[in-house]
């Protein structure tokens, strides 16, 4: 490539190296002949055969008509001053009306950057890519990519730790928000992530994302094995409160506490914060609190609402209305495949009750275990309860042994095996689960989002609606044997 190069001081001299060492050939535009002859003397001729260096002042006009602008591929501008890079800009876009070569601005400062912008001139800011190098040092396993997107860590590249919780169960890309895997590079091997992938510790992966708080939040949960539930959902709590229901923002204000909830959306009857103020009176709260208009329950499962809003959890008190109707239908909620919470103020959630009487137990495990450590609980307690062993088929056993096996692999990831425990018990899952739960604090159900029949006997179903303590469900994905990356 022909390369136009303005200013040739200690940036500039380094870049000319590095495009002179790859073949390219470079023209200078340096005001100090001092600093030409310096540069020409420090290097070997082999290196200068592609070099050629004019002397003069970069934004005068008398030097670029000497300049066969048309045969340049690139202008790079290492110049220090904002207003010279302007005058640059200008020369090339208006007065030469050159609106195809890439102009590339090394700016110690952001006083022109939308300038830049205007003119279609890209600028790295100096100041910013130290800054991210130190951030890449600091974060060891996270790297922020120079020279792509916006720089502001919507793409990611992260090295898996072993005691990551994304090297045990499958992640499946649809079901991600806000953010995505792009590449994973195993060794040698490039993987483009499809329906279903298991990470491996030391993997290389490419995060993208449209929210940045969120791609690096799980560029900390990989690299580091920090819980960051539910941010592989959404970042915030949705729900929907009557005003004889506000009570229900103690709870709310327990869970964005112990959560990785940015943000609680209240739909509201009249949207005043007066309202609230009697029943959390945490500043930090109430400025994390975002209040609309609405009082319909159903607004919850709408996925544009869940979209809008990146709903993380959405939440609504499950009350008898009359003799046999509710409020809103329980059974809607298990169609969408968003985590929620229904409330009974059971908290604080010091000792957690999980039924793994789900299609997918091993799906279930990873997200628990993360909302276990956020809440610092005191005890955790996985309950399966199957028929007589005898008339148990052999897909369930096989099932049963693998979630348990998994789970000895979690309890010594995390360092709980003192705080956790595995019951098997015989008998109905639900009365037997029910009758458990009298010593917990909260009930973790997982789901396989689908339409409940009118008859069916679907064990999360009943036990979220019959529970006497909040019940937090998790959904999950079919267990699809054999799609193993």
């Amino acid at each position: 490539m022909k390369i136009l190069l303005l200013g040739l001081g200690r940036f500039g001299s380094a870049i000319a190296d590095r495009l002179l060492t790859y073949g390219h050939s470079l023209t200078v535009i340096e005001s100090d002949p001092y600093v030409v002859e310096r540069y020409l003397s420090g290097r070997e001729e082999s290196l200068l055969k592609n070099f050629r260096a004019c002397i003069g002042d970069a934004t005068s006009l008398l030097v670029w008509e000497y300049l066969p602008l048309e045969e340049f591929d690139l202008i790079v501008s290492s110049l220090r001053s904002g207003e010279f890079n302007r005058t640059i800009c200008e020369i090339v876009r208006e007065i030469y009306r050159n609106y195809d070569i890439p102009v590339l601005v090394l700016a110690f400062d952001n006083s022109y950057e939308r300038f830049y912008a205007n003119y279609n001139c890209k600028s790295f800011l100096l100041p910013d890519l130290a800054a991210g190098f130190v951030e890449g040092f600091l974060l060891k396993n996270i790297v922020k990519p120079v020279g792509i997107g916006l720089g502001k860590n919507e793409i990611l590249e992260v090295t898996v730790s072993p005691k990551s919780p994304y090297t045990k169960v499958p992640i499946y890309p649809r079901r991600l928000r806000h953010w995505k895997l792009g590449l994973i590079y195993r060794g040698e091997k490039i993987i483009l992530p499809k329906r279903r992938v298991v990470l491996k510790p030391h993997d290389r992966v490419i995060l993208l994302g449209d929210d940045p708080k969120v791609v690096l939040d799980v560029a900390k949960a990989m690299a580091f094995g920090e819980p960051q539930f539910p941010l592989s959902f959404g970042e915030n709590l949705l729900t929907v409160l009557k005003d004889n229901e506000l009570h229900y923002l103690k709870e709310y204000y327990y869970l964005w506490k112990h959560s990785r909830v940015k943000n609680v959306v209240l739909f509201t009857e009249k949207g005043d914060l007066k309202k609230v103020r009697p029943f959390v009176g945490d500043e930090a709260f109430l400025r994390s609190l975002i209040i609309e208009r609405g009082s319909d329950y159903s607004l919850l499962v709408k996925k544009s609402i869940q979209g809008n809003f990146s709903a993380g959890i959405i939440s609504a008190p499950y009350r008898r209305r009359f003799l046999f109707l509710y409020n809103y239908n329980l059974k809607g909620w298990f169609r969408q495949e968003t985590p929620f919470l229904v409330p009974r103020l059971s908290f604080p959630y010091r000792r957690v009750l999980v039924s793994l009487n789900t299609e997918n137990p091993q799906g279930l495990i990873e997200p628990v275990f993360e909302v276990f450590q956020l809440l610092k609980g005191e005890r955790l307690t996985f309950l399966v309860v199957n028929l007589p062993e005898v008339l148990l088929p052999k897909s369930e056993k096989v099932k049963v042994e693998k979630t348990l096996s998994l789970l000895e692999e979690y309890k010594k990831l995390y360092g709980l095996k003192n705080r956790v425990e595995v019951v098997q018990q015989e008998g109905n899952p639900e009365k037997k689960t029910l009758k458990f739960l009298k010593n917990y604090d909260l009930l973790v159900v997982g789901y396989l989002p689908k339409k409940i029949g009118l008859f069916e006997p679907y064990t999360p179903y009943l036990l979220a609606k019959t529970s006497p303590k909040s019940v937090l469900a998790i959904p999950t994905e079919k267990n699809q044997e054999g799609e193993n990356q």
